[in-house]
C-alpha cells in the first residue's frame, strides 16, 4: 500500500481545545453530531462520566490530530498510525501564540480602526507581529514517535517594560485617581513561564493538543481592574466620543496591562514510512527534522477557547456553516435534494434549545412570557404536532412552512451572505459603514432574536450607530435549505443517529473531522466571538475549506477576540451565544412537568460578594470554571427525558465553591 501514498494530510484542518482549571482532559468531537464523554463514572455524562475533577475542577477538552495519507488521485489510502504497518515514525511540529496584548484595539466590525491599538504606549507605531513584548511566544515545539510525557509550551509578556502610563479614567484595584482627567503611572512587573498548552501523543502517535487552564492576569500596579470603565465615565462610550481604545464603549475587550492564555497557530507533521520514504504537510522537506515551509493545504491550525457548558446544544448558525457559506463546493450535500431530518430539522432543533439557557427564548419573563420556544409555548417546535404537519410536503402543510420561513432574517449582505455586509478583511483600513452600500433598516420580528456582528441594537441606538447585521442571520445556505422546505421540494429523510468516526468508512472520516471540531461552535454574531472572531468568515482566509491560508501568523486570528477572554465572557450575558455561554438555567420538577429558572451567574466570588448581574467582569474570572454545566436528564433506561418533544435540559456538576455565604464580618 505504501507505494500508492503520495502525500499526507492532517485532519481536522481546523481544531478546536477548551480550557478548564483541571490537570485531567478529554478529548473533543471527532464526528458529526457525536457528544464525547469527559470520562470517570457516575455522572451526567454521556456514557456516564464527569466534566470535573475529583476536586470540582472542570476538566480541560483536548484536540486530536490525526494523519491521512493519499493516493496521486487525492484519495484517502489510509490513517496512518503507529500500528498502521505503513509507519516507522511521526515528527510533530507545533506553533502557537497569544498576540492579543500586541493586537489591534477591538473596536466592533464596521468601526476598526488599524491605528488603534492595545496596550498602545507599549511598543507603540509598530504592527502587532513586530510588539514582542506584548506576544506570549513560546517557539516551535515537536514531539516525536517514542516521546513519552506531555512537551509544555510555555512563554513570557510585558517583558523589558519598566514603567508607564495609563489614562486615569480606567478603573484600578485598591486605587483611586485624584484626577481621573489625568495619566496615571503605573510600574510593570513582567509574567513569566505562562503555558499555552501541551502536547501529547496517544497509543497510536496521534497528537494530543491540551489546552491551558484558563488563566489570565494583570501585570500592572496599581493593576487594572477588569471591567467597562466606559460605563462610568461618560457612558456609555466613554470621554472623547470613545476615541481612545482604552476607555471606549468595548474597553472591556482591550484592557491595558493584561494577558489570558488562549492561543492559536499551526500544526504540522512528518512521516517517516517504514520504507524510508519522508512524507510532510510542509514543502521542501527532506527528513524528520527539517523545517521546511508551511503548505496551508495540508497542515493544520488551532484555536484554544473558553468551555463549553451546554455540550448537547448547538449554536444555530456555527462556525462549520460559515465554512461551507464560504466554501459552497465543500458542502458534501450540494447537489441532493433538501433533506427535512439532514437540513431544517437541526435549525429548529438548535432554536428550541435555547428555551433552556435563554432568558427570551425560554419564554419565562418579559414581552416573551408564555410565548416563546418552553414544552408548552407557541414555539415549540419540537411538539408532536408541529413536527407531523413540519415534516409533511404534502400542500395541506405548505402555509405553516411559509409561514415559518417568512420569520427567518437574511443577511444584510447581498446574496444573503454576512461576509458582503462587512468592510474589506482587517488589518485593511475600512471605508465608512456609512456608505449607502451598508444601510439597512434592523427588524426585530425576525428569527434568530439574538445579537449579531453589529453589535446590541440598544447599545447601538445609543451611539447613533445604525450598523448593519445588529441581529444574528441563518446563512444563504441554511435559507436556500429552508426556502426549498418551505416549498415543498424536499424529502422527509429519517431522524439523524449519529455514529463514531471508528464506523464510518475510511474515505469519510476525514470530512467527519474536520466538520466535528467546528460543529459546536460559535458563528455569529462576532462580537468579537467565542472561538473565533469575525475574521474567520473572508475566504481570503483560507487556503481551502477547513484550512488557514499561507502568510498568516501563529496567534493572528485569535488576537482579534477579547483581551482577556473573561471580559467577553461575562458580558455577552444575554442573547448573544446562549449554547456556549448559558445565559440562565432551570430545575425541573418531573413530576408535576414544571421548571423554575435561575441565574446562571450566581453565587458569591472568592471574598463572598455576591456574583454581580449588572458588573461582574472581574468576578468572571474567579467564577467561571466554578459554573454549571447544562445538560439533558437521563431516564432509567438511558434515554433523555422529554417535555412535548423538547429534551429536558439541567443545571449539573456545578461546584459548591459558588454556594458559600458571604464571608462574616471579623
Amino acid at each position: 500500500m505504501s507505494e500508492n501514498i503520495k502525500s499526507i494530510r492532517i485532519h481536522p484542518g481546523i481544531g478546536i481545545a477548551r480550557m478548564g482549571d483541571s490537570d485531567e482532559f478529554y478529548i473533543g468531537p471527532e464526528a458529526p453530531g457525536v457528544v464525547v464523554d469527559p470520562g470517570g463514572s457516575d455522572g451526567p455524562g454521556p456514557n456516564g462520566g464527569t466534566y470535573r475533577d475529583s476536586g470540582a475542577r472542570l476538566k480541560r477538552q483536548a484536540q486530536r490530530y490525526r494523519v491521512y495519507a493519499y493516493d496521486a488521485n487525492d484519495k484517502v489510502v489510509a490513517e496512518l498510525t503507529s500500528d498502521s504497518g505503513l509507519v516507522q515514525s511521526v515528527h510533530w511540529r507545533v506553533h502557537v501564540r497569544n498576540m492579543k496584548a500586541a493586537n489591534y484595539a477591538f473596536q466592533g466590525a464596521y468601526l476598526f480602526d488599524p491605528d488603534e491599538l492595545r496596550n498602545p504606549s507599549v511598543q507603540p507605531g509598530k504592527k502587532p507581529i513586530e510588539r514582542d513584548k506584548l506576544i506570549i511566544d513560546p517557539g516551535v515545539h515537536t514531539i516525536a514517535s517514542g516521546q513519552a510525557g506531555p512537551v509544555v509550551m510555555k512563554g513570557d509578556i510585558f517583558t523589558g517594560i519598566e514603567k508607564g502610563t495609563l489614562p486615569g479614567q480606567l478603573r484600578f484595584e485598591g486605587f483611586t485617581p485624584k484626577d481621573s482627567s489625568k495619566e496615571v503611572e503605573v510600574t510593570y512587573k513582567a509574567a513569566k513561564d505562562i503555558e499555552l498548552g501541551q502536547l501529547r501523543l496517544d497509543s497510536k502517535d496521534r497528537l494530543l493538543f491540551v489546552p491551558a487552564p484558563g488563566k489570565g492576569e494583570c501585570v500592572t500596579t496599581p493593576k487594572v481592574a477588569l471591567s467597562n470603565p466606559s460605563e462610568t465615565v461618560n457612558p456609555p462610550n466613554g470621554p472623547d466620543n470613545g476615541k481612545n481604545p482604552l476607555t471606549n464603549q468595548f474597553a472591556y475587550f482591550n484592557i491595558p496591562g493584561w494577558w489570558d492564555d488562549t492561543c492559536g497557530g499551526e500544526i504540522d507533521v512528518t512521516v517517516t514510512l517504514k520504507d524510508g520514504t519522508v512524507l510532510s504537510t510542509r514543502d521542501n522537506v527532506k527528513s524528520a527534522t527539517d523545517e521546511g515551509t508551511r503548505n496551508p493545504r495540508a497542515g493544520a491550525w488551532i484555536v484554544t477557547a473558553p468551555p463549553k457548558f451546554a455540550p448537547h446544544m448547538y449554536h444555530v448558525v456555527s462556525i462549520l456553516d460559515r465554512v461551507y457559506e464560504a466554501f459552497p463546493e465543500a458542502y458534501p450535500y450540494a447537489k441532493q435534494k433538501t433533506n427535512f431530518y439532514r437540513d431544517v430539522y437541526p435549525v429548529f432543533a438548535n432554536a428550541v434549545n435555547y428555551g433552556w439557557v435563554s432568558a427570551e427564548a425560554s419564554g419565562v419573563m418579559g414581552k416573551t412570557k408564555n410565548l416563546a420556544h418552553g414544552p408548552k409555548q407557541p414555539g415549540n417546535l419540537l411538539s408532536p404536532g408541529y413536527i407531523a404537519a413540519l415534516a409533511d410536503p404534502a400542500e395541506q402543510s405548505k402555509p405553516i412552512r411559509q409561514m415559518i420561513y417568512g420569520l427567518m432574517r437574511r443577511a444584510p449582505g447581498k446574496n444573503g451572505r454576512l461576509v458582503d455586509s462587512l468592510l474589506p478583511a482587517p488589518p485593511q483600513r475600512p471605508i465608512s459603514w456609512k456608505n449607502e452600500e451598508f444601510q439597512r433598516s434592523e427588524d426585530d420580528t425576525k428569527m434568530p432574536k439574538l445579537w449579531g456582528t453589529g453589535g446590541k441594537p440598544a447599545q447601538n441606538k445609543q451611539l447613533g450607530n445604525n450598523f448593519p447585521d445588529q441581529f444574528l442571520s441563518l446563512t444563504d445556505l441554511q435559507l436556500n435549505h429552508l426556502k426549498e422546505w418551505a416549498d415543498g421540494n424536499f424529502e422527509v429523510g429519517v431522524p439523524p443517529k449519529p455514529v463514531s468516526l471508528e464506523q464510518l468508512p475510511l474515505a469519510q472520516q476525514p470530512h467527519a473531522l474536520d466538520s466535528s471540531a467546528l460543529e459546536p461552535t460559535i458563528g455569529g454574531g462576532f462580537h468579537p466571538g467565542i472561538e473565533f472572531p469575525y475574521l474567520i468568515i473572508y475566504r481570503e482566509n483560507f487556503a481551502e475549506a477547513f484550512r488557514v491560508n499561507k502568510g498568516i501568523e501563529p496567534g493572528s486570528v485569535a488576537a482579534y477576540m477579547s483581551s482577556p477572554w473573561q471580559g467577553d465572557f461575562w458580558s455577552c450575558n444575554n442573547a448573544w451565544w446562549p449554547t456556549q455561554r448559558p445565559d440562565i438555567v432551570f430545575e425541573y420538577d418531573a413530576k408535576d412537568k414544571t421548571r423554575t429558572y435561575k441565574e446562571w451567574f450566581r453565587g458569591y466570588d472568592a471574598d463572598g460578594e455576591p456574583l454581580s448581574s449588572t458588573d461582574g467582569y472581574n468576578q468572571m474570572a474567579f467564577a467561571w470554571s466554578k459554573l454549571g454545566m447544562v445538560l439533558p436528564i437521563k431516564t432509567e433506561d438511558g434515554s433523555f427525558l422529554k417535555d412535548n418533544g423538547q429534551i429536558v435540559f439541567v443545571e449539573q456538576e456545578r461546584d459548591p465553591a459558588l454556594n458559600r455565604p458571604p464571608a462574616k464580618d471579623k
